[in-house]
């Protein structure tokens, strides 16, 4: 049987009022202005038998019971099944408070409402869109833009790289970093390109200022357009990036993403026969033993002012007492190729190991999808300290839950290629 594929694109303004608070850890910043401007965008894809929708916003996170609340109001105008869409956040630190953020212990809610009411309309509006299409998907590898953060000492402990490195004290980097560059590519039948979307794992920290701004997806989407010569919605997807920064600042790292971007887009070819099929599982994630300020004297060694904030989430999560971590993670397959949303902020190891282990010919794994869940760590990374290990509501994953989360990523893309 032949599935003939259809896609719709679409993107909305989505940029909050000045004066909002701009989320960034420990840092609070009340915005003065606007640099670039927050957008929503989405692709909706269809078989004729299955639609699935990819929402990429423009914010730090999304909390899971916000997250659903989103999905199921997509679902409600749209009647693509809410388990059939992926919402993806870009985790600019020129947005405001929208989830758990250490040192900020409030979400702007007149914003999120606005948010909840206007990222509907943009799925409809792509699915409005639709017209015959082929998609492909194809990667290059750039090891060169990006390193694991998380620097091993001389006692065998890890301390960030941004948080500042004591002299003669790095040996290596904890952990690996993912060096694919992966970018889907959704073109007509006459061969233009629709919609762009793009995949590397790093977290990007480029807006530290005062200025209301999408940072680097809306850098690169500029970029693109400028190249280009016209306007074609490129859609950021950011990977397994808990344990990696960029190695460049904004302008190199734009200039480096968007030749990729059009390298790729040159030569991916697409197929305009596929089949779509969807999976998603609830999970249920350990959560971190917040019964004490086990973090205290880590936090003291390696950034002191940093004490009093994270001896503030202790008492959030007493508050909150939570048992375990609801989470979802969601798989789709898009003819030979495969998406895969983990949520939170995952640790490369992660998305190495999904992607080792696909039955897909090229797959695309995206971090930050659904729920906020936070940073999700490897094993070995809770014995060795360090920021992210630091127990936060937006660290609140416990030991295993990384393991297992891509567990169940591999057990859902083999399922789909069963059937």
């Amino acid at each position: 049987m032949s599935y003939c594929l259809q896609a719709g694109v679409a993107e909305i303004d989505i940029t909050p009022r000045v004066g909002a608070r701009l989320a960034a850890e420990l840092s609070p910043r009340v915005s003065q202005g606007v640099e670039m401007p927050l957008m929503a965008k989405a692709l909706v894809l269809s078989d004729g038998n299955q639609s699935a929708a990819i929402v990429t916003l423009d914010v730090f996170g999304l909390a899971p019971d916000v997250a659903g609340r989103l999905r199921s109001s997509i679902a409600d105008l749209t009647g693509i099944d809410a388990d059939a869409v992926m919402l993806v956040c870009s985790r600019t630190r020129g947005a405001p408070y929208t989830t758990a953020v250490v040192g900020w212990p409030e979400v702007d809610e007149e914003y999120l409402a606005d948010l909840l009411e206007k990222a509907p309309g943009v799925v409809a509006e792509a699915q409005a869109s639709k017209q015959d299409a082929a998609v492909g998907v194809g990667k290059a590898s750039l090891p060169h833009l990006a390193f694991n953060h998380r620097l091993m000492t001389r006692n065998m402990k890890a301390i960030s790289a941004w948080l500042g490195v004591p002299k003669n004290e790095v040996l290596a980097p904890e952990g690996p970093v993912d060096p694919d560059f992966g970018v889907m590519v959704v073109r007509s039948t006459a061969g233009c390109p629709i919609a762009i979307l793009w995949n590397f794992a790093a977290d990007s920290r480029f807006e530290a200022g005062d200025q209301i701004s999408a940072g680097l997806s809306g850098s690169v989407q500029r970029e693109v357009d400028a190249r280009l010569g016209n306007h074609v919605p490129c859609l950021y997807m950011p990977g397994c990036g808990g344990n990696v920064s960029f190695a460049h600042g904004l302008e190199q790292t734009t200039d480096a993403a968007a030749s990729g971007v059009l390298a790729l887009l040159l030569e991916t070819p697409c197929d305009p026969s596929m089949q779509l099929s969807v999976s998603s599982e609830p999970v249920v994630l350990p959560v971190r033993d917040y019964s004490e300020f086990w973090s205290e004297a880590d936090i003291q060694l390696k950034a002191p002012a940093a004490v009093d904030a994270f001896a503030k989430e202790i008492d959030l999560l007493a508050a909150e007492g939570a048992y375990a971590v609801p989470a979802r993670v969601q798989a789709f397959r898009i003819g030979r190729y495969a998406v895969v949303g983990l949520p939170g902020l995952p640790f490369s190891e992660f998305g190495l190991e999904i992607k080792a282990n696909s039955p897909a010919k090229e797959t695309i794994v995206a971090g930050c999808t659904d729920g906020d869940v936070g940073l999700v760590i490897a094993r070995g990374a809770f014995e060795h300290g360090g920021f992210e290990a630091w127990t936060a509501r937006s660290a609140q994953v416990g030991p295993g839950g990384g393991e297992f989360l891509a567990e169940e990523a591999q057990a859902l893309l083999k399922g789909l290629w069963r059937k």
